[in-house]
Formats: C-alpha cells, sequence, structure tokens
C-alpha cells in the first residue's frame, strides 16, 4: 500500500513539473525563449534594402497611437492584437490599395523595443509565412530619440513594447 502511494506521488510530482514547463511571466520572457524560432534584420539590412527599393511589406505591429506618433516611411500599421486576424483579411489589404501577402511574400516586422515584433514574426511563420524577419531592438534601433518624442503611456490598459 505505501509502495502505491509513493509511485502515485511520484506521477503526481512528475506531472505538475512537466505542466510548470513553457509557463512564461511575462510576454518579454515568452519573446527570449521563441529568439532562436525567428530571424531578426538589423536597421542597416533594413536601411538597404529601403535605399535599394526593395520590394517588401513593412510591418508596424504597435498600437495605432504609437504608429500615428511615429513611423518608419513606407510601413504598415497592424496591431499585435490584431495580426493573426488581418494579415489575410483581403478587405484589409484593399483598403491598404495593397495585395494580401501572398505565404512567401518577404515581411519585415517591428515593435518599439522587439518584442511584440519577435511574437508577430513568430505568429507569421505559425500561420505559413516563410519569409519573416523581425527588426532587431524594433524602432528604437532605427531611431533611439524616437522614445523621447513619444507621448507617455496611460497608467494602464496598454500592450507591451
Amino acid at each position: 500500500m505505501k509502495k502505491k502511494i509513493f509511485q502515485i506521488l511520484t506521477i503526481a510530482m512528475v506531472v505538475m513539473i512537466a505542466a510548470c514547463n513553457g509557463v512564461y511571466e511575462n510576454g518579454e520572457e515568452l519573446a527570449a525563449a521563441i529568439q532562436d524560432k525567428i530571424t531578426e534584420i538589423s536597421v542597416d539590412e533594413l536601411k538597404a534594402k529601403i535605399d535599394n527599393g526593395e520590394d517588401f511589406l513593412l510591418l508596424d505591429v504597435r498600437q495605432a497611437s504609437e504608429f500615428q506618433n511615429v513611423s518608419i516611411p513606407g510601413s504598415i500599421n497592424i496591431p499585435r492584437g490584431t495580426l493573426e486576424f488581418v494579415i489575410r483579411n483581403d478587405n484589409f489589404w484593399e483598403e491598404e490599395f495593397l495585395y494580401t501577402p501572398e505565404d512567401d511574400q518577404e515581411i519585415i516586422v517591428y515593435c518599439k523595443t522587439g518584442y511584440r515584433g519577435a511574437l508577430s514574426a513568430f505568429a507569421l511563420h505559425q500561420l505559413g509565412f516563410t519569409n519573416v524577419r523581425n527588426l532587431k531592438g524594433g524602432i528604437l534601433s532605427w531611431d533611439p530619440d524616437i522614445d523621447k518624442s513619444s507621448p507617455k503611456k496611460s497608467s494602464g490598459g496598454g500592450c507591451g513594447d
């Protein structure tokens, strides 16, 4: 009887430990955990692509208010919270006077510091997009002075960096 109770407790302990695997404290931890599953692009590489007139989709996944304040020229705003629902929505792209992205189209995503961008790049990969990169360091790596001119966040209801 004691042996059976010990086995049950051991199994329960193993299940509890295994269940804790993959639980993250916040979005930053989750973004760090998927870092090896995404590809990043540097500011210099992005600037070269823009200067060379290369064809790619540049997505800003920050909130609309952040995008309206400042953005990288040529980018389209799809906030992180709606990305999965909008990315294949033909009506959205028609309103932007663009075609709905193909699975192999080059897509570069950015946010403020890179965390939302990393999560967005991962989500796009999960949706079947094969050529997605995240701007390393986000828009703050594009222009570190942007943060000084940005309006201060309200105390609640906002999404992460």
